[in-house]
């Protein structure tokens, strides 16, 4: 009885650490679709155009 507690326990974080694996991976791979370098060129550039557009006193 014992030993089916150890497994049953075992299993289960096996289990968990597969979901958090799995919800990282889905998390990253998403993050990068929105973080693509076209993206990120074009967020500096206009950056850059907003910094140049304030008046200079």
């Amino acid at each position: 009885m014992k030993i089916a507690s150890q497994l049953y326990r075992y299993g289960r974080r096996i289990l968990w650490a597969l979901i958090v694996a799995f919800m990282v991976g889905v998390h990253n791979f998403y993050k990068q679709e929105m973080d693509s370098a076209d993206t990120i060129v074009s967020s500096i550039q206009m950056d850059e155009e907003e910094e140049d557009s304030t008046p200079k006193d």
